[in-house]
């Protein structure tokens, strides 16, 4: 598979399948039709038209629209329509530096199609044959991606933290990066995109950082999510993504969004301008 199917494999949904979520009259998410129609027994949170599910106008604080919800989603999850709690808190907000709304269990987030943010950090190392990049393999237990190839720290943006404070802390579960290395990560830009996966439709923007790692440093994982790591030359990497699919679908986003800024790829090469597109979504709403 090319690098621009890799690309376009993280914008693949089909909106006629979607009600949007509207919340203040403002879209923050889109529902299945069938979600939406089991959400019409739950008037007090959300009113049900054939276009959209819009969240109770009559919940106005923060504290109301999150009891609410929550409420719904846990007997969501209780009977099934929602696979599993999270115990993890997103923030349901369209900007990250704007307050958010109300915050949602992550396991819920994709079946509602909230903007989800994360982080994602390529871990660097300057050797004499040239560039290296770590790379981790899932655990074989997770959920999402068992055994998949991902980043050496990547995780879902909690709410209450910074995006550095979650760098910090992921960095130390995931490959026990201490902070006064990994608070010199650099941030390199933003990716974006929209698509339908198992656990939902993923309307995620990740915050991408590069972190230089000395040779003598070897990650060790500590929260049980990595099955191990390996050090791979930037071919290594580019031959992974092209030609198996081993990696994480929105880990070849960020890794193809390093390599077109470090100039492995070039405007000569064919799809380079559509690649640059491909690194946000192209829709609005």
């Amino acid at each position: 598979m090319s690098l621009l199917e890799r690309v376009k494999a993280c914008h693949f949904w089909q909106p006629e399948n979607y009600r949007t979520f509207i919340i203040n009259n403002e879209v923050h998410g889109h529902i299945t039709h069938d979600l939406a129609a089991r959400l019409k027994d739950f008037s007090s949170a959300f009113n049900v038209s054939s276009q959209s599910v819009t969240l109770s106008d009559k919940l106005t604080t923060f504290e109301s629209r999150t009891s609410e919800v929550e409420n719904v989603i846990k007997m969501l999850v209780k009977e099934g329509t929602i696979p599993r709690w999270r115990d993890e808190e997103y923030a349901v907000t369209n900007c990250w530096h704007r307050s958010p709304l109300f915050k949602m269990d992550r396991g819920a987030s994709g079946h509602f199609g909230i903007r989800s943010y994360g982080v994602h950090v390529n871990g660097l190392v300057q050797t004499e044959q040239g560039l290296k990049v770590w790379i981790g393999k899932r655990s074989l237990s997770k959920p999402n991606a068992p055994g998949e190839l991902d980043h050496i720290v990547a995780g879902g943006q909690p709410y209450g933290l910074s995006i550095l404070e979650n760098l910090i802390k992921e960095a130390e579960e995931e490959a026990n990066i201490p902070r006064a290395i990994s608070s010199t990560a650099k941030a390199t830009g933003m990716v974006t995109y929209r698509c339908e996966r198992p656990d939902g439709l993923k309307n995620d923007h990740l915050y991408t950082y590069d972190l230089y790692l000395d040779e003598s440093f070897v990650p060790q994982n500590m929260d049980g999510e990595v099955e191990e790591f390996y050090l791979w030359s930037i071919e290594e990497v580019i031959d992974r993504i092209t030609t198996t699919d081993d990696f994480k679908y929105n880990v070849s986003l960020v890794l193809i969004h390093f390599l077109i800024r470090e100039g492995y790829l070039t405007p000569d090469d064919e799809t380079y301008s559509d690649l640059i597109e491909g690194m946000h979504r192209q829709d609005i709403a």
